[in-house]
């Protein structure tokens, strides 16, 4: 289950290695994917780190929309 969608589309438009935001928050692979997928949640440090290192031309927001609430945008 896709839990951020557009942080992980982006992560791949922009063929970011996983290990490397991992690394970037001080987590494990496993745990950032656990974080993705909505199973333990991102700190507000970690989104800011995220943001900052890799994206910092989107905002905190619209990167760390949820599947649920980008649907609820659309109907």
């Amino acid at each position: 289950m896709v839990h951020y969608p557009v942080l992980v589309s982006e992560i791949a438009k922009r063929e970011i290695q996983k290990k490397a935001i991992a690394q970037s928050i001080g987590v494990c692979c496993k745990a950032l994917n656990n974080k993705m997928t909505g199973k333990t949640p991102f700190t507000w440090p970690e989104v800011k780190t995220i943001r900052r290192e890799f994206f910092p031309d989107i905002s905190a927001d619209e990167l760390f929309i949820t599947a649920s609430e980008q649907s609820q945008r659309t109907t």
